[in-house]
């Protein structure tokens, strides 16, 4: 009889990570158990690969170094590092209409703080994030898996995290270098924000006698703020682009949440698909608002979900350490 895979998914967001990082946080003290223990492949797009890195990176005692409160700390302490623009970036691109919003240096540094020279390979658990390569116009994912077998996909975590981020708009891609080429690499939410069908390939693809799956779907927040048509009716390319990209995130991500609940919603009579996910009613939908009420507002927004679906959680936390 084969056993049950376990697989966990989070959602691209920005600033927002912070939420799924709550409910993580909530497993794990309900479990008493790492996350890099619970499952047996994490995928994340965006802000949802750093929280899969940070939470797989092997610290010196070959142990998890993060933990799901140390992710939350992450986004509370480093949020305003990684989301700076100063008055000169601001001026020279135009109040982002010439350019990318924020310089990428602070979001390098604090990558560079946070993971280091680790290598991809390193990771507890198999990982795999999403990229977008725009030069071949391809969907790239970084696989920790593979890049165990090929030093040419053994990238190290810090550039797999900044590869992953390059939010467009907000952050120039990422030029990577492989011997003699190179990847130009921007955040894959622009095809799957929520990864979650990436991820349900990728468990079929790694454990293929595998009959029954655990899934565990983290979004980062519903956008709420309504585009009205008398406003969007007489738009250009300008005013589209932050809009269009919200757009484009959030579209995708409920499609594959839709596809996955008819996939996998129940195994007989156990539940083995749950999505968590919470609508931004106070906490703002931006990607970069780092400001503290607004941490303080998402925060809460998870709290109140957690506590909305605790017999869920209750139920996940039991399945995820039945042998």
């Amino acid at each position: 009889m084969s056993r049950v895979v376990k697989v966990l998914s989070i959602d691209g967001g920005g600033i927002r990570g912070i939420i799924p990082c709550m409910v993580l946080k909530e497993i794990e003290e309900r479990t008493k158990k790492s996350i890099s223990d619970l499952f047996d492949l994490i995928v994340g797009t965006s802000t949802g690969g750093m929280i899969a890195l940070g939470l797989t990176k092997p610290g010196a005692d070959g142990r998890p170094e993060y933990d799901a409160g140390s992710m939350i700390d992450f986004y509370e302490k480093e949020g305003k590092r990684i989301f700076h623009s100063s008055i000169w970036k601001r001026v020279e691109s135009a109040w982002n209409l010439l350019d990318e919003k924020y310089d990428p240096r602070g979001l390098n540094r604090v990558l560079k703080e946070y993971f280091g020279d680790t290598m991809l390979k390193e990771a507890l658990k198999p990982v795999m994030i999403t990229a977008y390569e725009i030069e071949s116009r391809t969907p790239w994912f970084f696989r920790s898996e593979r890049a165990k077998i090929s030093d040419n996909y053994n990238f190290k975590m810090t550039e797999v995290a900044r590869s992953a981020s390059a939010a467009p708009t907000y952050f120039p891609p990422k030029k990577l270098d492989q011997k003699d080429d190179y990847y130009s690499l921007i955040d894959g939410g622009v095809y799957a924000n929520n990864p979650s069908m990436c991820a349900y390939v990728e468990a079929k693809t790694m454990f293929p006698d595998t009959k029954e799956m655990l899934f565990l779907s983290l979004g980062t927040g519903e956008l709420t703020r309504r585009i009205q048509h008398k406003d969007a009716k007489d738009w250009g390319l300008a005013q589209w682009a932050h809009p269009l990209l919200n757009i484009i995130f959030d579209g995708q991500s409920d499609t594959a949440d839709h596809q996955l609940k008819q996939l996998l919603q129940f195994s007989g009579s156990e539940k083995r698909y749950f999505r968590f996910q919470t609508r931004l009613d106070s906490g703002n939908d931006d990607l970069d608002d780092t400001r503290d009420r607004n941490l303080k507002a998402l925060k809460l927004e998870a709290e109140e979900m957690i506590g909305k679906h605790r017999s869920d959680i209750d139920l996940l936390a039991k399945e995820l350490t039945y042998e």
